[in-house]
């Protein structure tokens, strides 16, 4: 595997600005998100998922599709209160307006439901939150450095969609197309959180290889169960 980019070298004060940055957004990312999503989801227009009569036949096809029926725009107040839709929610906006549109976290969440005929295994369909180096960005760092990218496992590499975009790069590994992928190549990253299709916690931290080494275990054991949509 390549090697992974260091954090760039900062000034003291800035090296600490950034450790407070990435450790506060992995604890909102880790403990406020997912119950927050659900509890406003209530509030939001719901309807049977999915919402819209689409069928695709292949990954291909999906990928084509993808940028005419969803527009990615910031969470509410610019981005600061960062949320999960629901199936419901998503289905209730094909409904009103015929194309679904939210930020990074909701398309990966879209596509994390629509991609299961196509991938090797359904259980390592993955919603990756990256927090990445602010000081890598030459502007709107706060809006950038967190994204949400969906990684999974595809005629046995490793394949990326971020937004409404599938990456035509392969991946040998889970930890390569974190990092590797055209989103974050430029930008080490601070912290990673997986989680499942349906928002359940796999594993974070700090070290991308880390977390694919807890990941590939819960994979094992998951293995052992029947898998269920």
């Amino acid at each position: 595997m390549r090697e992974l980019p260091r954090p760039t070298p900062q000034p003291w004060h800035r090296h600490l600005a950034r450790s407070a940055y990435w450790r506060l957004l992995a604890g909102v990312f880790r403990w406020g998100k997912v119950p927050l999503s659900k509890l406003l989801s209530h509030l939001e227009p719901r309807a049977p998922w999915p919402g819209h009569q689409a069928r695709w036949d292949s990954l291909e096809e999906y990928a084509q599709w993808l940028p005419q029926h969803v527009h990615w725009k910031p969470d509410r107040l610019n981005g600061l209160i960062d949320l999960f839709p629901t199936r419901e929610t998503i289905a209730a906006q094909f409904q009103r307006q015929g194309y679904f549109e939210e930020d990074c976290d909701g398309l990966a969440y879209f596509s994390a439901q629509n991609i299961l005929p196509f991938v090797d295994n359904p259980n390592q369909i993955t919603l990756v939150t990256v927090v990445l180096d602010p000081f890598t960005f030459p502007k709107n760092p706060l809006l950038y450095a967190a994204h949400v990218i969906l990684v999974f496992p595809y005629r046995e590499k490793w394949r990326v969609i971020s937004n409404e975009t599938l990456y035509p790069q392969t991946f040998d590994t889970f930890a390569e197309a974190v990092q590797f992928n055209p989103y974050c190549q430029d930008h080490p990253i601070l912290w990673v959180e997986a989680r499942d299709k349906d928002l359940h916690l796999y594993a974070s931290g700090a070290n991308v290889l880390e977390v694919q080494r807890k990941l590939e275990e819960v994979w094992r054991k998951k293995e052992q169960l029947p898998y269920t949509a």
